[in-house]
C-alpha cells in the first residue's frame, strides 16, 4: 500500500506552509498517562523489530525512539508499506496527535494528513462520476424544469430570463452536484416540493417554524408531513386549489385522482344545494 504524508494549513503571517529551508520533525511524545507514543502494538514491536533487527520496545530510555523522527518539509512524503521501515513510519503516523487520516477528520491539532492513494483515487472517481451524472441530467432539463430546480435551491426564477436561469443553475450544479441529484434527479416528490415552495413565496401557504398551513388549516407539522398530505388522494381538491392559486397548472396531480375528477368535486361543493320544502303540520280537530 502506498500512502502520502501531506502538510496542511498555512501560516497566518507568511501565507506559506513553511519558510524556505525550514523543516518539521515528527517524533515520539509522552501521552497523558506518561507512556511514550510510538503507534506500535506489542505484536508490531516484535514483528518489525525482528525484521529490522532493532529493539522497538516502548520506553523513553530506548535509544531507537529517542533518536527516531520523521523529517518533513513542504513536499509530500510517500510511504510504501511493503517496506518494513515505511510500515513502521506509517503505523507511527497513523495515530499521531499531529496527523489525521482523512481530510474530513475533525482534528484541530493536526498539521499533516495521511492519504491512501488507492482510497483517494476511489473517492475522486466517485466525485467525478457524480459530477458527470449531474451534468448529463442538467442537459436534459427543459427551461420550465430549470426554474423548478432553482425554486428547490431557494431561488425565485419567475422574473429571470431563460439564459440567466440556465447560467445560474449550471453554477449551482457544478458547485454542488450531490445536492442537485438529491433535490431533483433522485427526488420522487420534487413536483410537490416545488408547489409547496412556490405557494409559500406567494403567501398561499404559510410556514411558521416547521408548521405548514393552508388558510387556518394545518396541513403538516414539517415538510414531509405536508408532502404526504398533498399526495393523499382524499386531499387532491386542496392540492388543486393551491395549484390554481399559484398558476402552476403544469404540475401534475397524483395518479390516483385526475384533474377532471377534482374539478367535478369542486363544482359539486360550490353548487347550491336544493332547498327542502317545509310541510306544515295540520292538527286534527
Amino acid at each position: 500500500m502506498r500512502v502520502i504524508l501531506r502538510p496542511i494549513g498555512w501560516n497566518r503571517w507568511s501565507g506559506a506552509l513553511k519558510y524556505k529551508g525550514c523543516y518539521d520533525d515528527l517524533g515520539p511524545y509522552l501521552t497523558r498517562s506518561g507512556a511514550m507514543y510510538t503507534g506500535l502494538t506489542p505484536e508490531d514491536e516484535k514483528r518489525l523489530g525482528a525484521i529490522l533487527g532493532v529493539d522497538l520496545s516502548r520506553s523513553n530510555k530506548n535509544p531507537f525512539w529517542i533518536n527516531f523522527a520523521i523529517r518533513t518539509s513542504i513536499n509530500d512524503i510517500i510511504l510504501d508499506t511493503d517496506d518494513p521501515m515505511d510500515e513502521l513510519r506509517y503505523l507511527f503516523l497513523k495515530s499521531h496527535k499531529r496527523v489525521k487520516t482523512s481530510i474530513l477528520e475533525n482534528k484541530p491539532s493536526a498539521d499533516f494528513v495521511l492519504i491512501n492513494r488507492d482510497e483517494e483515487a476511489i473517492v475522486e472517481n466517485r466525485v467525478n462520476r457524480l459530477k458527470r451524472d449531474a451534468i448529463k441530467a442538467f442537459d436534459k432539463l427543459t427551461p420550465t424544469e430549470m426554474r423548478k430546480v432553482l425554486r428547490l435551491f431557494g431561488y425565485n426564477a419567475e422574473s429571470m430570463s431563460s439564459e440567466v436561469v440556465e447560467s445560474k443553475l449550471y453554477q449551482l450544479v457544478e458547485a454542488n452536484p450531490k445536492k442537485f441529484m438529491e433535490k431533483w434527479v433522485e427526488n420522487s416528490n420534487r413536483d410537490i416540493e416545488v408547489l409547496i415552495e412556490t405557494a409559500i413565496s406567494k403567501n398561499i401557504l404559510t410556514k411558521n417554524k416547521t408548521i405548514y398551513r393552508f388558510g387556518s388549516e394545518i396541513i403538516g407539522y414539517n415538510l414531509q408531513d405536508t408532502i404526504v398530505y398533498l399526495s393523499n388522494p382524499t386531499n387532491q381538491d386542496i392540492r388543486f386549489s393551491i395549484m390554481k392559486a399559484c398558476n402552476n397548472e403544469d404540475l401534475h396531480l397524483s395518479n390516483e385522482v385526475t384533474e377532471e375528477q377534482v374539478k367535478e368535486s369542486l363544482l359539486a361543493e360550490e353548487s347550491p344545494k336544493p332547498k327542502q320544502i317545509k310541510t306544515k303540520k295540520v292538527e286534527n280537530d
